[in-house]
């Protein structure tokens, strides 16, 4: 705007014109010297990649079904501290997976990774099944562990643990290069704010993922912060009043104090597909999610390929897939409107069906333990826990006994020998 334009226009406007620009001009100045200070101080222009649990730290969970001590080493596994250099007659197996593989609500020492440990060692000789579950994960995450944290304790195999919600929990949308890597993107007014204060965009995305973080996991008031995640995705107010109505409000003051899993809650009104998408592969966000997954889990093979680790397939079925008891009305799945098929108890679904070719066609070993806890209910034991969902002590049990014996039968790590199972 030139001074001639200026001149021209009233004085009132004038000078809300004048004080207007001379405003922007000294925020803008302002926000690059915040943005150089933030540099000087060597704050971070990207956020760093949570790759593991914080390191050292140790908690007592409770539940409104169990209570266990959660606890973790120096690099942040739920694993006790052991040197990155193997020692002796020992072999090591990164075990990666996401809540069933951590050990949600099973104290350390009978998950079926310490049994599996227990399995096959012995005084002369070890066998580490290093735990490097990551609750709340899928393939991305777990397998950034595996890279960055997995691989420096030298293992010579890797045990990769699907659970049937790792299609879910995987983004629809990756980096072009390393998958396996940091995945960010920005458009529009982001993508230019970004460019101009990159330090400062990455403090305020840090203040904001804290505040999500905080209402999903420690909010005393569930209720309002999923009506308000809700309310972002446009879902109706007439869905939203729906699912409040439905919801056990034992179970809403359970997630409220800390001792619930409100995803159970949420999902029915956030993503209530969440379970078909994953095991049914029905729509063309799981399918595409199931391409990205399979890309990834690609990428960690190839990763363990180079370093000469020898790597297993395990998939780890849901309730859904062999408990009756979990397809009734009671179930608060099915309360709050998750969607829910009892034909899988019985299929042989479209999830097993293309983990079968894919592991046939990366010629990796592959155990599908769906049939297995068919059976375990048929017998009349319960593997898990009625409302969590997760394995209590005998569905780790279970595990435990079935993998060890495929580890042995189909020579899945040339390590463990045909007799190592009998000879202990």
């Amino acid at each position: 705007m030139s001074i001639a334009v200026l001149r021209s226009i009233k004085p009132p406007l004038r000078n809300f014109l004048v004080n207007s620009i001379v405003f922007c001009m000294a925020s803008t100045l302002s926000l690059f010297i915040c943005d150089g200070a933030l540099s000087l101080f060597n704050f971070p222009p990207v956020l760093p990649q949570r790759i593991s649990h914080p390191k050292n730290f140790e908690e007592i969970r409770n539940n409104i079904e169990f209570h266990y001590v959660f606890k973790t080493n120096d690099h942040g596994l739920r694993y006790r501290n052991i040197p990155t250099e193997p020692a002796g007659s020992s072999h090591r197996i990164f075990v990666s997976g996401d809540s069933f593989v951590e050990g949600e609500g099973i104290d350390e020492g009978k998950r079926f990774t310490d049994l599996l440990e227990d399995e096959f060692s012995t005084s002369s000789e070890s066998v580490l099944f290093i735990n490097g579950g990551l609750a709340s994960t899928g393939p991305l995450e777990y397998g950034r562990l595996f890279q960055h944290v997995g691989l420096k304790y030298n293992p010579e195999g890797l045990l990769i643990c699907l659970f049937v919600n790792d299609v879910a929990d995987t983004p629809a949308e990756l980096a072009q290069n390393g998958l396996i890597e940091s995945y960010r993107f920005r458009s529009g007014i982001k993508k230019h704010a970004y460019s101009f204060w990159p330090h400062i965009y990455t403090l305020l995305q840090e203040v904001k993922f804290r505040r999500e973080y905080r209402n999903k996991t420690r909010t005393s008031d569930f209720i309002s912060a999923i009506v308000r995640q809700a309310e972002k995705q446009n879902i109706s107010p007439a869905r939203i009043s729906a699912w409040r109505a439905s919801l056990p409000q034992d179970l809403v003051k359970a997630v409220n104090r800390g001792e619930f899993n409100g995803a159970i809650l949420s999902l029915g009104l956030l993503y209530p597909r969440f379970w078909s998408d994953s095991i049914d592969l029905s729509s063309d966000l799981a399918m595409k999610k199931w391409q990205n997954m399979t890309l990834l889990l690609s990428k960690i093979l190839e990763r363990a390929e180079q370093s000469a680790v020898e790597t297993g397939v395990v998939l780890l079925p849901a309730p859904f897939m062999y408990d009756p008891k979990k397809h009734s009305e009671k179930n608060p799945w099915i309360i709050a409107g998750t969607e829910i098929h009892e034909r899988w108890l019985w299929e042989d679904t479209e999830l097993q069906k293309r983990l079968r070719i894919w592991t046939k066609e990366k010629n990796v070993p592959y155990l599908d333990l769906t049939a297995l806890f068919r059976k375990t209910i048929q017998s009349n034991k319960n593997p898990d826990w009625e409302l969590d969902g997760h394995w209590n002590n005998l569905g780790h049990q279970v595990a435990a006994k079935a993998i060890a014996s495929w580890l042995v039968d189909q020579h899945v790590y040339s390590f463990i020998k045909n007799n190592s199972v009998a000879n202990r």
